[in-house]
Protein backbone atom coordinates (compact mmCIF):
# COMPACT_ATOMS: atom_id res chain seq x y z
CA UNK A 1 0.00 0.00 0.00
CA UNK A 2 0.92 3.10 -0.99
CA UNK A 3 1.65 6.12 2.29
CA UNK A 4 -0.64 8.59 0.91
CA UNK A 5 -3.14 6.09 0.11
CA UNK A 6 -2.58 5.04 3.41
CA UNK A 7 -3.12 8.04 5.31
CA UNK A 8 -6.23 8.85 3.23
CA UNK A 9 -7.89 5.76 4.71
CA UNK A 10 -6.45 6.08 8.24
CA UNK A 11 -7.42 9.68 8.10
CA UNK A 12 -10.67 8.77 8.48
CA UNK A 13 -10.74 6.66 11.20
CA UNK A 14 -11.22 6.81 14.82
CA UNK A 15 -7.93 4.97 15.44
CA UNK A 16 -5.56 5.95 17.83
CA UNK A 17 -2.08 7.47 15.89
CA UNK A 18 0.01 4.51 17.85
CA UNK A 19 -2.19 2.13 16.47
CA UNK A 20 -2.02 3.78 12.85
CA UNK A 21 1.63 3.90 13.44
CA UNK A 22 1.83 0.00 14.02
CA UNK A 23 -0.53 -0.61 11.15
CA UNK A 24 1.29 1.91 8.62
CA UNK A 25 4.64 -0.32 9.70
CA UNK A 26 3.41 -3.44 8.57
CA UNK A 27 0.98 -2.39 5.53
CA UNK A 28 3.50 0.42 4.12
CA UNK A 29 6.48 -0.42 5.14
CA UNK A 30 6.47 -4.19 4.79
CA UNK A 31 7.75 -5.18 8.75
CA UNK A 32 5.97 -8.67 9.75
CA UNK A 33 3.43 -7.93 12.15
CA UNK A 34 4.83 -9.56 15.22
CA UNK A 35 7.92 -7.11 15.06
CA UNK A 36 5.67 -3.97 14.31
CA UNK A 37 3.77 -5.70 17.70
CA UNK A 38 6.31 -5.90 19.92
CA UNK A 39 7.86 -2.48 19.15
CA UNK A 40 4.74 -0.30 19.08
CA UNK A 41 3.76 -2.60 22.79
CA UNK A 42 0.22 -3.75 21.04
CA UNK A 43 -0.62 -7.19 21.87
CA UNK A 44 -0.51 -9.58 18.15
CA UNK A 45 -4.61 -9.47 18.09
CA UNK A 46 -4.61 -5.83 18.44
CA UNK A 47 -2.65 -4.67 15.44
CA UNK A 48 -4.65 -7.75 13.75
CA UNK A 49 -7.98 -6.35 13.92
CA UNK A 50 -6.41 -2.77 13.03
CA UNK A 51 -4.43 -4.15 9.73
CA UNK A 52 -8.01 -5.79 8.94
CA UNK A 53 -9.65 -2.39 9.51
CA UNK A 54 -7.82 -0.94 7.36
CA UNK A 55 -7.66 -3.42 4.85
CA UNK A 56 -11.69 -3.54 4.78
CA UNK A 57 -11.48 0.02 4.51
CA UNK A 58 -9.43 0.04 1.70
CA UNK A 59 -11.32 -2.49 -0.13
CA UNK A 60 -15.12 -0.07 0.34
CA UNK A 61 -13.07 3.43 -0.89
CA UNK A 62 -12.12 1.07 -3.80
CA UNK A 63 -15.69 -0.61 -4.25
CA UNK A 64 -14.61 -3.92 -3.76
CA UNK A 65 -16.91 -6.32 -1.79
CA UNK A 66 -15.31 -7.32 1.66
CA UNK A 67 -15.23 -10.98 0.71
CA UNK A 68 -13.12 -10.44 -2.39
CA UNK A 69 -9.31 -11.08 -2.18
CA UNK A 70 -6.91 -8.28 -3.22
CA UNK A 71 -3.80 -10.14 -4.57
CA UNK A 72 -0.46 -9.02 -6.63
CA UNK A 73 0.58 -11.54 -9.53
CA UNK A 74 3.58 -11.02 -12.12
CA UNK A 75 2.70 -12.56 -15.58
CA UNK A 76 4.14 -11.65 -18.59
CA UNK A 77 3.15 -9.04 -20.87
CA UNK A 78 1.12 -10.96 -23.07
CA UNK A 79 -1.21 -11.96 -20.26
CA UNK A 80 -1.70 -8.58 -18.55
CA UNK A 81 -4.84 -7.93 -20.62
CA UNK A 82 -6.08 -11.35 -19.79
CA UNK A 83 -5.99 -10.61 -16.54
CA UNK A 84 -7.38 -7.21 -16.17
CA UNK A 85 -10.65 -8.83 -18.43
CA UNK A 86 -11.01 -11.59 -15.80
CA UNK A 87 -10.92 -8.70 -13.17
CA UNK A 88 -13.62 -6.61 -15.19
CA UNK A 89 -16.07 -9.92 -16.20
CA UNK A 90 -15.45 -10.28 -12.14
CA UNK A 91 -16.74 -7.14 -11.57
CA UNK A 92 -19.58 -7.30 -14.00
CA UNK A 93 -21.17 -9.89 -12.99
CA UNK A 94 -21.24 -8.94 -9.42
CA UNK A 95 -22.72 -5.83 -10.10
CA UNK A 96 -20.33 -3.25 -10.05
CA UNK A 97 -18.69 -0.52 -11.54
CA UNK A 98 -16.14 -1.36 -13.80
CA UNK A 99 -13.34 1.27 -14.54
Amino acid sequence: MQLAEFIKITNSTRMAQRTKDAVRMVLVDGIRAADAAREMEMSKQQLKSAIERVEAALKASRGIPGDWECITVCVPPDLISNIREMEHKAKRDAGLSVD
